[in-house]
């Protein structure tokens, strides 16, 4: 491919997982001699021609942006996840970010792209890259659609919201993306087959011209794992005591699970002495005091993160849905093998009883079985863990996926 052809990725947030994946999927682009650029609206990185949006940064707009999510939250239902809208309190076009660059890849654009404006600002024809972390660009605003189907024809009376109607803000939403959407040369990429799949039976999606599924990659020279017994050294973990790890970016996420977690450990721990591993932004819920938990906030090195992973027997992801897992990425390519449920992308990285495994039901009763399970087989727990981080090393790694949308960018652009 040409190095002069530039491709300018726009993600909101570098903290969550697809502002990680976006920041990851820039700096191997550019190892590999492509012009890439990363544009965002909240976080830093010192990844060479990665960029922040400080527009509208005064306390006024910070206050604003702080209600219109709070109003945003309001309008929702808290067990249904998060709901946003395509428009937002700022008009951002592609020229206030950048000149023209060859191809735009999106990533998670929610809370700072205003998609009226912003898409009403592209010259026709300039090929648009969608990466997709969640369902949200699928949907009238919720980012999981979990068990409504509604998105395959036209969002109404949706349940994610608190009033819901035939004509409510999801059907209006459904509304604007289809307007905008038909008139882009677009093309979808999902991280997962389920992520893909799902944008092929969305509505809004008719148009897209293409779908192709890239899953996340990590640099696994960053990403290895620490020899466990110096890991655990560094967290006062004693030999006895079962590891369990879990992390996301807020700990507050329903669709994260913790609570159901802890009450699967709070069962186990009646015969078995557990040390809980948790990195994440937020409050943690009141913890039986005979369960040693080490709560490490939100970090963000990878150095710190290798540790704590390599530190866990075992890695936990309850979610009820995930496009993808990254985290559960991240302890396999750490040594660390996964209990998580057969939802979402997940079974396209962990493969049950090699990798980790993979309960059908979501529930406290089979998230228990599993810790049980692998409390009670230590070298079954080591051969997996071992597994783990040989499979993310052949199809995981950060080089395989920029090798792959580079594969993409010359397609589109014919070169």
């Amino acid at each position: 491919m040409n190095q002069s052809h530039s491709i300018f990725h726009l993600t909101t947030d570098l903290s969550g997982g697809a502002g990680v994946a976006a920041k990851r999927l820039h700096s191997a682009l550019l190892d590999r001699g492509l012009e890439s650029y990363l544009i965002f609206r909240n976080g830093s990185t010192p990844v060479e021609n990665s960029k922040a949006d400080r527009r509208y940064s005064s306390v006024l707009w910070r206050n604003l942006n702080s209600f219109t999510v709070t109003r945003q939250w309001q309008q929702s239902s808290n067990q249904h996840g998060m709901f946003t809208s395509p428009e937002w309190i700022y008009k951002t076009r592609l020229s206030d970010l950048s000149p023209i660059p060859q191809i735009v890849n999106l990533h998670w654009i929610s809370r700072w792209i205003d998609q009226p404006h912003f898409f009403s600002s592209l010259p026709p024809g300039l090929p648009i890259v969608w990466s997709l972390h969640d369902m949200n660009p699928l949907t009238g605003g919720c980012h999981h659609a979990l068990t409504c189907d509604r998105f395959t024809s036209h969002c109404q009376f949706c349940p994610n919201l608190k009033k819901p109607g035939s004509r409510d803000a999801a059907w209006k939403n459904f509304q604007t993306k289809a307007q905008l959407y038909q008139r882009l040369n677009l093309h979808i990429v999902g991280n997962s087959t389920w992520t893909t799949a799902q944008a092929q039976k969305s509505a809004l999606m008719k148009s897209a011209k293409s779908f192709q599924t890239i899953p996340l990659g990590i640099n696994t020279s960053e990403y290895a794992p620490v020899v466990q017994s110096s890991a655990r050294d560094s967290l006062r973990i004693q030999p006895s005591e079962f590891a369990i790890a879990f992390a996301c970016a807020d700990l507050s996420d329903q669709n994260k699970n913790l609570a159901m977690l802890l009450e699967a450990i709070h069962s186990l721990s009646s015969h078995v002495s557990i040390t809980l591993i948790v990195f994440g932004a937020g409050d943690l819920p009141a913890i039986a005091p005979h369960i040693r938990v080490i709560h490490l906030g939100a970090i963000s090195s990878s150095a710190l993160q290798c540790i704590a992973y390599s530190a866990a027997d075992v890695f936990v992801m309850p979610s009820r849905i995930e496009s993808f897992g990254l985290t559960a990425l991240e302890a396999m390519a750490c040594g660390t093998p996964v209990v998580a449920f057969r939802t979402g992308g997940l079974p396209d990285i962990v493969i049950q009883g090699e990798t980790g495994l993979l309960e059908e039901t979501i529930d406290t009763i089979s998230l228990y079985r599993a810790l049980e399970w692998m409390h009670e087989h230590p070298a079954e727990r080591a051969q997996m863990g071992f597994a783990s981080r040989q499979r993310v090393e052949q199809h995981f790694t950060d080089k395989k996926m920029a090798e792959c949308y580079a594969q993409i960018y010359s397609q589109l652009l014919k070169v």
